[in-house]
C-alpha cells in the first residue's frame, strides 16, 4: 500500500496567455472634446457675467446671482484649458468662496458652479460629445 507525505505540498498551476488582435479600439478626438469643454466652460462665463450685470437691485437675496457693484467679480471670472480633457471656471477676487459657499451672516449666492450646470442643461449636445468618441473597426471584421 502506498502511503501519501502528509508534510508534502502540492502546487498546481495554469497559466494561459492569449494574444487577441484585430478588437474594435476607441479613437478620441482629442480636438472635439477640449473644444466642447472650453465652449461650456465659455458658455457659463458668459451666462454668469449676463445674470451678475442684469441691473438688478443690491443686495442680493440668498440662493439668487450676486449683484454687480464695481465690476470686480465679473471682471475676474475667467476660463483656463489645463489639459484637453480639463479646463477650470474661477474668479479670483477673495469675497467669490464668501458668495459661493456662504458665511455665518450670509447665505450663499448661485456662483460658477450653477452657471456652467445651467448652461450644460440649457444645451444638452452629448451628441456633439458622443462624436469625438468613434471605434475604429479592424479591416477584417469590415470585411465580413
Amino acid at each position: 500500500m502506498m502511503g501519501f507525505d502528509m508534510a508534502a505540498k502540492a502546487t498546481l498551476a495554469i497559466k494561459i496567455d492569449a494574444k487577441v488582435e484585430g478588437l474594435p479600439t476607441l479613437k478620441i478626438d482629442e480636438a472635439a472634446v477640449h473644444r466642447w469643454i472650453g465652449n461650456r466652460l465659455n458658455g457659463a462665463r458668459n451666462r454668469f457675467i449676463r445674470a451678475v450685470s442684469a441691473g438688478l437691485p443690491n443686495p442680493s437675496k440668498p440662493g439668487e446671482w450676486p449683484r454687480t457693484d464695481t465690476g470686480r467679480l465679473v471682471n475676474s471670472a475667467h476660463i483656463q484649458m489645463i489639459h484637453w480633457s480639463e479646463g477650470s471656471l474661477r474668479s479670483d477676487v477673495e469675497y467669490a468662496e464668501y458668495l459661493t459657499r456662504g458665511t455665518r451672516r450670509m447665505a450663499p449666492r448661485k456662483m460658477l458652479r450653477e452657471a456652467l450646470d445651467e448652461e450644460i442643461e440649457a444645451r444638452p449636445e452629448t451628441d456633439e460629445l458622443a462624436k469625438a468618441a468613434e471605434w475604429e473597426t479592424p479591416a477584417w471584421v469590415r470585411q465580413r
